[in-house]
């Protein structure tokens, strides 16, 4: 198997040379040197049969001069440290042995393709990952850090992409909803080194719960301008795939959480990536994410942000190109297009279209099509916004669509918008209530269409 660097993108990507876990965050370099100077009882393991004499002469010869030995007999070192890390039970004794491993694998490069190597000669299908993934599932959370970098180096410094890293990114989805803050971290940055490999992004957005953990933390409030942006990274490699490009928005509404982002963003790298995230939604799938861009007022932050001074010439050449993609397609929006891009941007507001008899009598059927698409998120707009402007839009037009509509009222009980909406005619907002009484009218009125 070779070690050749996995292939990254020409125009983006965390660099195999870059350290996998940055410098602002100690914690585990902190435990690394409690452990690196603890003893370990090599004798008493082999006296107790856990470690034969052989395996105690290498050690200790290994001790004397690391270089040297793995120099002189890389591949039987190499060999010694996966036997006992497969054999010994003892925490702190697997610790030890993952810190040499650690240190070993990132100060020789040549002992990753002796690791490839020693893999291939024995025919053991599991190595060099199966040790590692294993200890993912130990019961202490530094062997678990621990592997999972060495899994991490490993992944980077491969040209194969066959391996299934199911249970490196099932792991790393568990960390980025611990309660550790720089346990989170950690996972975040072993996450944009795997996904600086673009054969693993698809498989991490296909991991359950694996990009809800990350716009969670996004959602979460305020977390320091160093998580926003690497979070953001990865989202932004993952938009580099088409597939998820187009997927995205529908899936995770990220279009306006990221636009809130960089309105707050004190940073500039935070807003270079955003925009550059928006770039490649537009790039790769402009038809699935214009309607949203243009319901929650992209191209209004393109041409702020495109009036101040910034250091980075790639976020003016990123806003031009948004700026102008947006400009050529709000210019071409029918009434309807528009109506449509409001619902889905969730940004509901009394403008032109809400009002008008004609606008309903010739397009109210439209919120029936592709399963009542559009009706199912006025429903949840109805169900779940906390904005009194948008909820009183949104029961006026379930009443608009109930009056209009083909069997409206059937298509609203079938998906549970009518029980929402009399819930709001008790809302503590009085227009709210109005507008919810008037839509309830109308389901009454018109419910020979049932």
């Amino acid at each position: 198997m070779a070690t050749q660097p996995a292939p990254t993108d020409d125009y983006g990507g965390v660099s195999i040379d870059a350290p996998i876990v940055a410098s602002h965050n100690k914690y585990l370099e902190e435990q690394t040197v409690v452990i690196r100077a603890r003893t370990i009882p090599w004798e008493g393991y082999q006296r107790a049969s856990l470690i034969t004499e052989e395996e105690l002469s290498q050690i200790r010869q290994f001790e004397k001069s690391p270089p040297a030995a793995l120099n002189e007999a890389g591949e039987k070192y190499m060999d010694l440290f996966i036997n006992l890390l497969q054999k010994l039970v003892r925490a702190d004794t697997i610790q030890n042995i993952l810190v040499l491993i650690d240190d070993v694998l990132s100060e020789s490069k040549e002992c990753v393709q002796v690791l490839y190597d020693l893999a291939a000669k024995k025919g053991d299908p599991s190595l060099p990952y199966g040790p590692f993934f294993k200890l993912l599932k130990k019961d202490d959370e530094y062997i678990q850090l621990k592997s999972a970098k060495i899994l991490t180096f490993l992944l980077m410094r491969t040209s194969a992409a066959e391996t299934d890293i199911t249970d490196l990114l099932v792991w790393i989805t568990a960390q980025l909803q611990n309660q550790n803050s720089h346990v989170v971290d950690i996972a975040v940055q072993y996450l944009q080194s795997i996904l600086s490999v673009p054969a693993y992004r698809l498989r991490f957005y296909q991991t359950p719960h694996g990009v809800q953990s990350l716009i969670d933390i996004l959602k979460k409030g305020s977390p320091n301008a160093q998580m926003q942006y690497q979070v953001i990274n990865i989202l932004w490699l993952l938009t580099l795939i088409k597939d998820i490009a187009a997927d995205f928005q529908r899936k995770f509404d990220v279009i306006p959480l990221l636009i809130e982002i960089v309105k707050g963003a004190i940073k500039e790298k935070v807003t270079r990536v955003v925009i550059a995230t928006f770039k490649n939604m537009m790039l790769k799938a402009a038809q699935e994410n214009m309607a949203a861009m243009i319901g929650n007022k992209l191209l209004n932050l393109c041409d702020t942000l495109a009036g101040r001074k910034w250091s980075d010439e790639d976020i003016l050449e990123d806003l031009q190109y948004l700026r102008e993609e947006l400009t050529k397609n709000v210019a071409n929006l029918s009434t309807w297009e528009e109506y449509d891009a409001e619902v889905r941007s969730g940004k509901l507001e009394w403008s032109p279209s809400h009002l008008s008899e004609q606008f309903w009598k010739q397009n109210a059927d439209k919120l029936s099509e592709r399963d009542c698409e559009l009706l199912r998120l006025i429903s949840r707009l109805v169900a779940t916004s906390k904005s009194t402007l948008v909820l009183a839009v949104a029961a006026h037009d379930v009443g608009q669509y109930v009056k209009y509509a083909t069997n409206g009222k059937r298509s609203l009980e079938e998906i549970g918008a009518k029980t929402q909406v009399m819930q709001l005619m008790t809302h503590d907002d009085p227009d709210v209530r109005y507008q919810a009484l008037m839509a309830v009218q109308k389901m009454m009125t018109h419910a020979y269409n049932a």
